[in-house]
């Protein structure tokens, strides 16, 4: 862990740092090299380098052999306090990859090959390589790698041509480094611009390449992909290559600034911890992007706006980076608002961006309203809290809040103010204030700093209500969602829409409410109803009375579909918030589904269902939910014309997963067994589901179900049989399982231990699980402080308990807290108090709706 105060005094003393790295990327579990690093040194207190790897053979400075110590993450040199000046630092290191996902990460595939991927962010460039891992100590990077002659080496620039001019190669080789002759390659790569730490790349194995032929403006791009996954890559690669280039030319003109490197692949990665990563010049990207089957356009459109999220940030966090992980949201609101703008612009499919983004929303919405939220920009003390808030603060209301800037301003200015920032400071690290210091230009007064003041700076979420109407005297009433601890109340300003009686849109109108808790606004329309916040315009909650709340069901057809989806929201909300139960939900949307044109909308409901299933309804009556959500599903499966095939897929996604029944899995069967039963054709994706539902049931012989697995592995072909095959063999072996969780060495892969704890944590095993819930909060604060971080969190959400015993998870929760010294684990204990809080309230009210 790096604090705030070390990284600072570091960046006063240092500057002009330059890596140059020799690795020898091997095959099997470990790689090794020699670092070079050059350094000015101003200040003269000692010089503290990161270092969370393994073996250290031997460290130069200025040519001579010194002593370390390696403490706590730190190098530090002894006798070697008073270094001034230009310094060069020669450290020879060998480590293992990782098997988390983050540092070099090793992956061996069904094929027995070996892939190879850097994931940095926010401080794992230290476990590759020693080295400064802040975001404001940017140096260029030199890399010369020696991997297998059958590897692509891939890196943030473009690759040396022709013979290797390198003296100091001989010098490393002399070291013992480099020497691998039969079967092993060299290559040397151009030294990069200036970038952080945590966006260098190193990617390396038997990747299939494909390039892209028609280029913008001469940067070259190429796909890769493992073996396995190319010939479904090579089917979408004109559309991702057009969506690239189409987005790189728009952001060059909204940003006033040409694309900043030389340039741009995209790297396609198997057991990604994460969504992708911005590696300048090198993205790389969770393989599960890569579609074996046709998806439906909401599925597309994800995957366009990963593509232009990580673009974006090509010229928002590489060209331009954060000095310190307080402003990390800048980096990721910027980009998750930009990119939904972007694909508005660029991407040409049937699908409303704008209700994507309001998907992306509701994600912010949850978490402004737990106990641990947090103001957008935030006082980051050390990299634990900086990984603590990859969340939807940061991303989903930071997004929403720049959509609101970008509105407020209009395009051109905004633009105008992006061209001045990143022509002033590019390749360089800003603050929030040198941020705001270039849009204040384009306001007048002080009305930017109040809405920093009041947006960015305080947490917590404002609901929005309509109190009362009386002829043309309407009185809005704000409320705190958290009043206790974030008690703020601000300016809103969004628009509303009126309605006859008949549903009759009679006009729509920008309102602005004061910050107190009553507003009266006087329209010219007597006893209309009102659509709060039409259109999506701003971050807020809202909420409607059940007569409010009838009357726009009535009228759902009437109204868009970005109009429809925050209306059901907020009936939706209601059960969330305990003040509606399940079951009147469930009762009332079913009807609406029935008639249900737009498949955005019908997504949105089937997944509140899903979640309302899981989440709140008690487990004895989660079948019949299921059942009943199910033949809905065939209902509208059998009415649905064949044409519509966005529609059907979207159904199948979700007859897949409620098809719990016996009835249903053996109607399901049928489908796996057949492509001529009633529906067609059944995804690789959905006939695993079906396939896990079947195994978990104990009525079909276990010699059938194998049978089943056997048949569908040869249909997919491709890597994903593993993980299903570990989770499928983990049902059965229950007893040993725990054990293997709380002594996890690194064997097998998290990703890997993930299927196998959901194995464990599943509904068959209800009554043997019971015995395992208090064992598993008391072992939290170990595995928290024995364990890497990534697989303490993976344990902490894959085995948290999935019984009713919901008062002893809050007592346990709460006792467990009191023993939390890691930040991360406290974070998700308040969490999980929250939540279980909010689930026992609806329990109540599902089983005593009175």
């Amino acid at each position: 862990m790096l604090t705030k105060q070390i990284a600072f005094k570091r960046s006063e003393s240092l500057s002009q740092v330059d890596y140059k790295i020799y690795i020898e990327l091997l095959k099997g579990k470990l790689y090794r090299g020699v670092i070079f690093i050059s350094v000015q040194i101003h200040k003269s207190d000692g010089l503290l380098l990161d270092w969370q790897g393994g073996k250290l053979d031997g460290i130069t400075v200025n040519g001579n052999a010194v002593e370390w110590k390696l403490e706590n993450g730190f190098i530090t040199l002894v006798g070697q306090e008073n270094l001034q000046g230009l310094t060069e630092i020669r450290i020879n290191f060998e480590n293992e990859y990782s098997t988390t996902g983050y540092g070099l990460h090793s992956f061996i595939d069904s094929d027995d090959q070996q892939y190879l991927y850097s994931q940095c962010e926010p401080y794992h460039f230290s476990k590759i390589f020693p080295c400064f891992d802040q975001p404001d100590l940017k140096g260029t990077l030199k890399l010369i790698a020696q991997a297998p002659k059958e590897w692509k080496i891939i890196s943030n620039e473009k690759k040396l041509e022709g013979n290797m001019q390198n003296v100091e190669l001989a010098q490393v080789q002399q070291l013992g480094y480099i020497q691998h002759k039969d079967d092993y390659q060299i290559q040397e790569f151009q030294t990069t611009k200036k970038l952080s730490t945590y966006l260098y790349a190193i990617v390396a194995g038997p990747y299939e390449e494909i390039k892209c032929e028609q280029l913008h403006n001469g940067i070259e791009m190429s796909l890769f992909c493992r073996v396995s996954l190319k010939q479904y890559l090579q089917g979408d690669s004109n559309d991702i290559f057009k969506l690239t280039k189409d987005g790189m030319q728009y952001y060059e003109q909204l940003f006033q600034f040409p694309y900043p490197f030389s340039k741009y692949d995209q790297i396609f990665c198997p057991e990604y911890a994460t969504g992708a990563m911005e590696n300048a010049g090198a993205v790389t990207i969770n393989d599960s992007q890569i579609f074996k089957e046709e998806v439906p356009i909401d599925q597309i459109a994800q995957r366009g706006n990963v593509l232009l999220h990580e673009l974006s940030h090509m010229w928002f966090g590489d060209l331009v980076t954060m000095k310190w992980w307080d402003d990390l949201w800048l980096n990721e609101s910027f980009a998750e608002f930009i990119s939904h703008l972007c694909q508005s612009k660029v991407h040409n499919i049937p699908i409303d961006h704008w209700v994507e983004f309001l998907k992306s929303k509701i994600w912010g919405y949850i978490t402004d309203q737990r106990n641990t939220t947090h103001p957008i920009f935030c006082d980051v003390q050390n990299t634990d809290q900086a990984d603590n808030i990859f969340d939807g603060i940061t991303y989903a209301k930071g997004a929403a809040l720049l959509k609101q800037l970008f509105t407020m301003m209009g395009e051109q200015k905004f633009s105008q103010a992006m061209g001045q920032y990143f022509n002033k400071y590019q390749y360089s690290n800003t603050t929030l204030a040198d941020f705001f210091g270039v849009l204040k230009e384009q306001f007048e007064g002080d009305y930017l700093l109040q809405w920093q003041q009041d947006w960015i700076m305080k947490a917590g979420l404002n609901l929005v209500e309509l109190v009362s109407v009386n002829q043309n005297i309407y009185t809005f009433k704000q409320i705190a969602t958290l009043k206790d601890l974030h008690p703020t109340l601000r300016n809103q300003m969004f628009k509303v829409g009126l309605y006859d009686q008949d549903g009759k849109e009679l006009e729509v109108k920008l309102i602005q409410l004061n910050p107190v808790e009553e507003t009266i606004i006087e329209f010219e329309h007597q006893n209309a109803f009102v659509l709060l916040n039409f259109d999506d315009g701003s971050f807020v909650k809202t909420s409607y009375s059940q007569q409010q709340a009838n009357f726009f069901l009535k009228n759902l057809s009437n109204l868009s579909t970005i109009n429809r989806v925050l209306v059901l929201r907020s009936i939706w909300d209601q059960v969330r918030d305990g003040l509606t139960s399940f079951t009147t939900f469930i009762n009332g949307v079913l009807k609406s589904l029935l008639n249900e044109t737009d498949d955005a909308v019908l997504q949105m409901v089937l997944e509140w269902c899903t979640g309302g299933v899981s989440f709140y309804c008690p487990i004895k009556h989660r079948q019949t939910f299921e059942n009943e959500l199910a033949d809905v599903i065939i209902e509208l499966l059998r009415k649905c014309p064949k044409e519509n095939k966005n529609k059907r897929l979207i159904l199948l996604d979700y007859l897949a997963l409620w098809g719990t029944s016996q009835q249903n899995l053996e109607f399901l069967l049928q489908h796996i067994n057949s492509d001529e039963a009633e529906f067609g054709f059944i995804g690789l994706s959905n006939g695993w589901r079906i396939i896990r539902n079947i195994f978990a049931n104990l009525n079909i012989p276990k010699e059938q179900k194998w049978q089943l697995f056997e048949k569908w592995a040869q249909r997919d072909g491709t890597d994903e049989v593993r993980l299903q095959k570990r989770f499928l063999e983990s049902l059965f072996n229950f007893d040993k399982l725990w054990e293997y969780f709380i002594n996890y060495n690194k064997e097998e892969s998290i990703q890997m231990v993930k299927e196998a704890m959901a194995a464990f944590n599943h509904q068959i095993h209800l009554e043997q699980l019971f015995n395992y819930e208090q064992k598993y909060f008391e072992i939290l604060p170990t595995i928290f402080s024995t364990k890497s971080s990534e697989y303490a969190k993976e344990f902490y959400h894959s085995l948290y308990p999935i019984n009713d015993n919901i008062n002893s998870y809050i007592e346990y929760c709460e006792k467990t807290l009191l023993k939390s010294q890691n930040d991360i684990l406290t974070k998700f204990l308040k969490e999980s108090i929250d939540a279980d809080q909010r689930r026992l309230k609806t329990y109540k009210f599902f089983l005593d709706p009175k």
